[in-house]
């Protein structure tokens, strides 16, 4: 066929092929070109609905921030200083108070005499090492020819959650064992006890160690009295009542106010029906003997120093573990850590230095409204412009928007300019908070009087913004009904997406009239070819009999003149 439609015409020389490429083309132009035009023009409006979309949403997301009252519980807090540094979570009541840093919390830092070196031998026959801290005893196995290296390994892998064992080398053949608590406060006193007898005493607590008992809570008194503890000359009492156990007499002992700084007790499991008290110095009273007497008559004398015993170590002690002490708004308190979280709901302290003192007050955070509100501003104008652009219509100037003559994309105009322009029953309105419209249809925000107005009545600015009540009572703030009717333009199957998804309707049946009518197109000068080169052959064949009974007749009349 091609073969054929290329020689179309040699017979007649007027039904050629280029006569019907100029109808096809006149035909396309006429039927083709308008329905691809339609989808060109889809195309662009499916492009102009979705930056709409996400100008929309990006509006509406400042929108949504306002209309969020957890914005409005955000604070700010001022008075902090290298002392002290308070952090106040969104809610926080606002208020002022003061702080007074007496002393920081501090963890249990102990050292043991020195070694010749980090492999030197700490026993000769095996045995158990038991750490003590916060109520926690960590058995550490050792056995014959343990070097220093080797015992602070078992130890942070026994007691790693609780301390860190390293070693220190203080001088060209000296080094020594040092444990640090992991964590900080009174409760983390350590004391290091040999459970075999056989560990060298460098490594020992200074202790004074109480007779065997079956458990720790076995019975300590019989009766009321008092048990009296004597260390470097001073005499400290600890009552007791026939209800005691060993466990409660040391837990009486670490929470005195007085003992808490001097000595610590804890019951260690020396072996099976075997837990004694042992009572370990702080660094005030290191290396000072213990005594242990009975004031009444009812206190088990397995517990007086007469009957128990003391080990002399040179582990000493470098850091005491203490609690910090402050004063908030003039009320003394103690805590384990210099983190004090418990105060009040949301309020974190931090104590970093100590003979500092703060003055903090917590207000509401005006900051964060306000940059949402330069934000809103932001994406307002960009909308605003976008959807001018897009229903411009300026014949003289012969510029025509995308959506020209749409009044349903010109309405989301109108409609969030009226809400923004609003007045309420009260008289409010966002122009007293320092966000107007300019003569050319832009926002505008003052900073001043934005910052007059709403620390005038925060309470009333948050209700006019975000609304106030529930249920029945619910208000609704600016910001509220703007958020709700931008959620009908992007929310899920908002107005948004049906245009959009019209649009790609429209697309698609734009696509398969195109198809339709290609495809008839070409069929019909397909057709038309087929026609052509049988009429080719006709006026060929008649041109031919034409040429012949011409070429007859002059030859007749040749005859007749000769």
């Amino acid at each position: 066929m091609a073969g054929t439609i290329n020689s179309l015409g040699i017979g007649s020389g007027v039904l050629t092929s280029d006569l019907i490429d100029k109808l096809k083309d006149n035909d396309k132009t006429n039927t083709i070109k308008p329905i691809e035009n339609s989808i060109t023009l889809q195309q662009q409006k499916g492009q102009a609905l979705d930056l709409l979309d996400s100008l929309l949403t990006s509006f509406q997301s400042n929108v949504s921030a306002l209309d969020y009252d957890v914005l409005y519980q955000e604070r700010s807090v001022s008075g902090n200083n290298d002392g002290v540094m308070v952090e106040a979570e969104a809610g926080v009541g606002i208020q002022s108070f003061t702080i007074d840093v007496t002393t920081l919390a501090k963890g249990n830092v102990q050292q043991s005499g020195e070694f010749s070196s980090k492999t030197a031998e700490v026993a000769t026959i095996a045995g158990t090492l038991n750490l003590n801290i916060d109520g926690t005893n960590h058995a550490i196995d050792y056995k014959a020819g343990t070097t220093l290296e080797e015992l602070k390994k078992s130890i942070n892998d026994a007691a790693g959650n609780d301390v860190t064992a390293s070693i220190l080398q203080t001088g060209e053949s000296a080094f020594s064992l040092v444990i640090t608590s992991d964590k900080t406060g009174n409760n983390q006193a350590m004391s290091l006890t040999d459970l075999s007898g056989n560990l060298d005493t460098r490594l020992l607590s200074d202790v004074q160690v109480s007779d065997t008992f079956v458990t720790a809570a076995a019975d300590a008194a019989s009766n009321t009295g008092q048990m009296d503890i004597e260390i470097a000359g001073t005499h400290y009492q600890i009552d007791y009542t026939d209800a005691s156990t060993i466990q409660s007499l040391a837990d009486s002992i670490n929470s005195d106010s007085a003992l808490r700084g001097i000595v610590s007790a804890s019951i260690v499991k020396y072996g099976d029906n075997d837990y004694r008290m042992v009572l370990s110095p702080k660094e005030a009273t290191q290396n000072e003997a213990i005594t242990i007497t009975d004031l009444g008559s009812g206190l088990d004398s397995k517990l007086l120093s007469a009957n128990g015993s003391s080990v002399a170590g040179d582990m000493s002690v470098i850091q005491d573990a203490l609690d910090s002490s402050f004063k908030f708004n003039g009320i003394t308190m103690t805590r384990s850590s210099n983190t004090i979280i418990d105060i009040q709901l949301g309020l974190s302290i931090s104590l970093l230095k100590e003979g500092e003192s703060a003055n903090i007050s917590i207000a509401q955070d005006t900051q964060k409204v306000s940059d949402e509100l330069s934000g809103l501003v932001t994406s307002y104008n960009t909308l605003i412009k976008q959807l001018d652009d897009m229903t411009l219509t300026n014949l003289d100037e012969g510029k025509v928007g995308i959506f020209n003559g749409d009044n349903t994309i010109k309405n989301i105009a109108r409609e969030i300019t009226k809400m923004i322009i609003s007045v309420d029953e009260k008289g409010n309105s966002l122009a007293q908070y320092g966000i107007g419209l300019k003569q050319d249809g832009t926002m505008s925000f003052t900073q001043a009087d934005f910052d007059t107005k709403f620390s005038a009545d925060p309470d009333a600015a948050e209700a006019f913004f975000s609304g106030s009540g529930s249920g029945d009572d619910a208000v609704d703030g600016i910001f509220t009904s703007l958020n709700k009717f931008l959620d009908s333009y992007v929310g899920s199957s908002g107005f948004m997406d049906t245009l959009t998804k019209a649009s790609s309707d429209s697309i698609a049946s734009f696509k398969e009239e195109h198809t339709r009518a290609l495809d008839f197109l070409n069929a019909k000068y397909d057709t038309m070819a087929t026609r052509f080169i049988a009429y080719d052959a006709i006026i060929n064949r008649l041109n031919n009999q034409s040429s012949g009974l011409t070429q007859q007749i002059d030859m007749a009349l040749a005859a007749a003149k000769g």
